[in-house]
């Protein structure tokens, strides 16, 4: 248990970093590239999450094999086998990937996307290195998952932390100081990507189980994890279609610039899913190895008590972003017409990012089972629903519209799949899971963030603004914790050890 502490702990203190890489220059990126080539930003965003379809589950069952056979060392061999069979399938996918997208920039850039200041050529030229950017950076995923089945999670966050603040925080310096165009930012992308794949490629062969043994290709490994795989595939499959719906209905409704606007919401609502990240990477492995070993007492106490923890930590987040979502742009970026323009969707994502927050531990727990078919109804009654939705509700609600999307694609699973996965797994834990692991928390966050704002005036753009937003936060983070039974004895128990 103080290892798995120690993962997340260590990985909540990556993820913090990355979210606030990830968010805090984005209005000096807009206000050198401009919100239209910072709309193509957000497409290569976009083409980034979908082209981790193409590992056909690969990356998910290597996490899940290397968690069962690390630490048994007859199967050192077979696991070194494993990484260097799936890492060759991998590389040659990532030629595929970057050539799809070089051979489709022309027609996106002719027939797809709604340019207005852009040339067709300039947009055509920066889709191209986008598929260089995407295929370079897209193996460090496949190596991250085996770290994470390694346990290794504070050698895979250094390494993220790391290369987060170059692409972040580099690509500035590139922008004020070498050229001010959307091909350098690109260029910088692609160079820090390969880096990175490299990098956690080396990390992964160092920290394996070492052996006179020279890993070699071995069929058998793909075949052995293909039903697992090719059920993670089609999960992967629709869930990137429920996820990317929103982003793909706007670039073809909506003007590019829009979409600029609703990359930035986007953004922002994500670094609440970097705060689900660390649980899920360190429970995943946890919960394999627990039912290998058949110790299921252990396994249903570790899901409510990270159940209790990810919910006051989700719901404090959201609670706050929610409630306070323009005057936290506008603290932020200092424009009032942009604070105005993102708010609505930024507060309907960042609902439907907390939502499926919540589902990642059950998530997690049907994975370790391996089973896959539930995750995959749900997605495929999200999708087939939200296709017409998002296109009658892109072009009557633009951004709000394209948001509520996600929304309600995340309320289905809280509603529909919690009860469904309780009746096999872990029969009879759902009402606690419900009323005494996810409903107090949010009940106190939002409660509490409420009567803040009644009482509070907006927030100003100043220092004292910045203070006040931290108090707000802090004080929400505590009611949501001591709103946790399990919470509340963790911390009676670390206040009795300080004494």
């Amino acid at each position: 248990m103080a290892a798995l502490r120690t993962n997340i702990l260590s990985n909540y203190a990556g993820q913090v970093w990355m979210a606030v890489m990830g968010v805090a220059f984005l209005p000096l990126y807009t206000r050198i590239l401009g919100m239209e080539a910072f709309g193509l930003v957000g497409l290569m965003l976009s083409f980034q999450s979908i082209s981790q379809l193409f590992d056909f589950g690969i990356g998910g069952a290597a996490n899940r094999e290397l968690s069962r056979r690390a630490h048994d060392a007859a199967e050192t061999n077979s696991a070194r086998d494993m990484v260097r069979t799936m890492e060759v399938v991998i590389w040659s996918l990532t030629l595929f990937v970057g050539l799809v997208i070089w051979l489709c920039s022309g027609p996106m850039a002719d027939h797809w996307l709604h340019l207005h200041a852009m040339k067709r050529d300039e947009a055509r030229h920066a889709i191209m290195i986008m598929g260089i950017a995407i295929a370079l950076l897209w193996p460090s995923s496949f190596y991250a998952n085996c770290l994470s089945g390694l346990e290794k999670q504070p050698a895979l966050n250094l390494i993220n932390v790391v290369f987060a603040t170059l692409r972040s925080a580099g690509v500035l310096v590139v922008l004020l100081w070498v050229s001010p165009t959307l091909k350098a930012f690109l260029w910088w992308y692609a160079a820090v990507g390969i880096c990175q794949s490299l990098i956690t490629a080396m990390t992964v062969w160092g920290t394996l189980p070492s052996s006179d043994h020279r890993a070699h290709w071995a069929s058998h490994e793909l075949r052995s994890s293909s039903r697992f795989a090719g059920g993670l595939f089609v999960i992967g499959v629709l869930a990137m279609g429920v996820s990317q719906l929103d982003r793909l209905s706007m670039a073809t409704l909506r003007p590019l610039e829009e979409l600029g606007y609703y990359t930035l919401a986007l953004s922002v609502a994500a670094g609440l899913g970097r705060m689900v990240l660390p649980m899920f990477n360190a429970l995943y492995p946890r919960f394999s190895r627990l039912i290998a070993r058949g110790h299921y007492k252990e396994l249903r106490d570790l899901y409510h008590l990270s159940s209790q923890c990810l919910a006051v930590v989700i719901a404090a987040v959201a609670s706050v972003l929610i409630v306070y979502a323009h005057d936290m742009l506008f603290l932020w970026t200092g424009n009032e017409n942009l604070a105005n323009r993102v708010a609505p969707p930024l507060m309907i994502l960042v609902a439907g990012s907390a939502l499926n927050g919540i589902m990642n531990i059950p998530y997690a727990l049907q994975l370790s089972n391996g089973w896959t078919r539930l995750a995959i109804a749900l997605n495929t009654l999200s999708l087939l629903a939200g296709i017409p939705l998002s296109l009658w509700g892109v072009h009557r609600y633009g951004m709000a519209g394209a948001a509520s999307i996600w929304l309600l694609a995340n309320l289905v699973s809280v509603v529909i799949g919690i009860p469904i996965m309780h009746r096999r797994l872990l029969r009879g834990e759902m009402v606690h899971w419900y009323l005494k692991d996810i409903i107090p928390p949010i009940l106190a966050a939002i409660s509490t963030t409420l009567i803040l704002r009644l009482f509070l005036s907006p927030l100003p753009r100043s220092m004292t603004g910045i203070a006040i937003f931290g108090f707000i936060s802090l004080m929400v983070l505590t009611a949501s914790a001591m709103a946790s039974k399990a919470v509340r004895g963790m911390a009676r128990s670390w206040f009795t050890y300080v004494a």
